[in-house]
């Protein structure tokens, strides 16, 4: 299995980069990689905005390592679409594989999300979304990494340009899809 972590942001209501934050003694990114790698993820791309952030996130590791590559933003900051679309087009992911895509500000997210996702991509679905009271798309699972290619930035937020997509919604606990975006959500 193959996954792409988004962790190029810039963190603005945070106040820090949100991929190297640390909770409960651990960073965001190795929490993220560590729930990916738990569920069988072999692969994992993440997209960082530039050189610097990539550094800070490799120290932030704790040892991980594995088939993990980083990609940087040709345009730093540019945009999430943009980031996305480019991260999926110089990645050689295997096209006739999933896609699983993470953000890296839900640390309470369990693993067992990814197998309920695949088992959600079944017959012509394309994208499998998870949801609480809203669409989480960070967190979602397509069918072939080439369908990310195909959203713009022009065409609407990408919760919506998936959804338009022969898609699935899959519920999930509040809880877990919860994300971090201000210093005062730490405090659950």
């Amino acid at each position: 299995m193959q996954a792409m972590v988004l962790a190029g942001g810039r963190s603005t209501r945070m106040g820090q980069d949100k991929s190297t934050l640390v909770l409960n003694g651990r960073a965001l990114l190795t929490i993220t990689i560590e729930r990916l790698l738990q569920a069988g993820h072999s692969r994992i791309v993440i997209l960082a905005a530039d050189e610097q952030q990539k550094n800070s996130q490799k120290n932030t590791m704790d040892g991980l390592f594995g088939n993990i590559e980083w990609l940087l933003d040709p345009i730093p900051h540019q945009g999430l679409i943009e980031a996305l679309v480019s991260g999926v087009r110089r990645s050689n992911f295997d096209q006739s594989q999933p896609l699983q895509l993470s953000a890296v500000d839900s640390p309470w997210l369990d693993h067992s999300i990814y197998p309920a996702l695949q088992k959600a991509l079944l017959g012509d679905t394309e994208v499998a979304i998870p949801a609480d009271q809203r669409l989480h798309p960070l967190h979602s699972l397509v069918r072939s990494p080439s369908l990310l290619e195909g959203v713009n930035p022009n065409e609407g937020p990408l919760r919506e340009q998936l959804r338009r997509r022969k898609s699935v919604i899959v519920p999930w606990s509040e809880s877990e899809l919860t994300n971090l975006n201000a210093p005062s959500d730490l405090e659950r």
